[in-house]
């Protein structure tokens, strides 16, 4: 005789609960509240969650949220581009051209931020990256200044910069950072220079390869 399945007791849990609970994972973690693996350990029981109680579970311990509360004659305006970035086992790449994410969180993944597409009239452009086992390279376009601060651990930070004068009108971008066996670069291109040090070969080759004779004229 076949037993009926066990079904969990609770109320289901739903994908926009899972995405807010690990919204709030990510926050916890750029407080310091906790680190980079318990953060990767808690967003997977987060996806993997049947329940509304277990995603309560995985907060107990973290204090609420504060609301935002707006100074007089400010307004805020939400914008899906400064929307937090997640990742886990997977790589992010991202060339935004009206706006960039606040956030960029990875465990077990690579990050790429091509920013030489970029559009704005902000005077500074923040991005905040925590990662787990991956590389991280953000890319600017030459005359963009920029800096680069925090920690890796057990990986290189580099800041390769060309040595031109700031373009007038360009914001100064900030990379704050913070890796776990990861490297992280900082560098600015061309407008069309690949990133990869193979491909731009390649890519220099082609423009210096000659132009293919015409072809024969065709027989009488």
């Amino acid at each position: 005789m076949s037993q009926d399945p066990v079904v969990p007791s609770g109320v289901r849990a739903g994908d926009a609960e899972r995405e807010a609970t690990v919204t709030r994972l990510q926050t916890a973690l750029g407080e310091g509240r906790i680190d980079v693996e318990e953060f990767g350990q808690r967003a997977g029981d987060a996806y993997a969650a049947t329940t509304t109680a277990e995603l309560d579970q995985l907060l107990a311990d973290l204090p609420a949220p504060a609301a935002a509360i707006p100074a007089v004659g400010e307004v805020i305006r939400e914008r899906a581009s400064s929307e937090p970035v997640f990742s886990f086992m997977g790589d992010v790449k991202l060339a935004p051209t009206s706006g960039v994410p606040r956030q960029i969180v990875t465990v077990l993944g690579n990050v790429t931020v091509d920013l030489r597409g970029l559009r704005t009239a902000e005077d500074t452009v923040e991005l905040q990256l925590y990662t787990g086992f991956g590389d991280v390279q953000v890319i600017i376009s030459e005359g963009v200044s920029a800096e680069s601060s925090g920690w890796t651990l057990l990986g290189n930070r580099k800041t390769e910069l060309a040595a031109v004068p700031r373009l007038r009108g360009t914001p100064h971008v900030v990379v704050r950072g913070w890796s776990l066996l990861g490297d992280r670069k900082l560098r600015s291109l061309a407008p069309g220079e690949s990133p990869g040090r193979w491909r731009a070969l390649m890519d220099r080759l082609a423009d210096r390869r000659p132009p293919l004779p015409p072809p024969p004229p065709p027989p009488a």
